[in-house]
């Protein structure tokens, strides 16, 4: 467990590491889009964003939202989790549930009593650590597509 990782909300001096942190896990994000939703994250009242710092070192983070609703919950005003990546090298040593519990604390203060997230069918280590923290799954989904001929 670590002992010592600091949570906080980034800001944009932060910009470098949390982009980082953002494009491990979702590597399609190019930079300018990246940073212009690191910006509307800063400003907006009902998202949150927290990165974790060990050493000094930035080594995860966790975007969170609120949904008016979400697949499997019972209560309007849900929190979700968005976004969570914790360096692999810091995986298993406590910190994404720090940043986890961090954003459930915010999200009860904003009056949500029902946290949500989802993930990938195939991420079996992301599915294994939102188990790990409680979560329970309320849904799988397969999109399809299909194309149309002409005429």
């Amino acid at each position: 467990m670590t002992t010592n990782v600091d949570i906080r909300r980034p800001t944009l001096d932060d910009r470098d590491e949390w982009m980082r942190l953002r494009r491990a896990l979702w590597p399609d994000c190019d930079p300018p889009t990246c940073l212009e939703e690191m910006r509307t994250i800063l400003a907006a009242t009902d998202q949150l964003a927290l990165l974790a710092f060990v050493d000094d070192r930035a080594v995860g983070f966790a975007e969170f939202s609120i949904h008016p609703h979400a697949p499997g919950c019972h209560t309007m005003s849900v929190g979700y989790l968005e976004g969570w990546w914790v360096d692999v090298d810091h995986r298993r040593t406590g910190v994404g549930g720090v940043l986890v519990r961090r954003g459930e604390d915010w999200a009860r203060a904003m009056g949500c009593r029902e946290m949500a997230s989802d993930t990938w069918i195939e991420n079996v280590g992301s599915d294994a650590a939102h188990r790990a923290l409680g979560f329970e799954e309320t849904d799988r989904l397969i999109h399809y597509r299909r194309t149309l001929e002409s005429g």
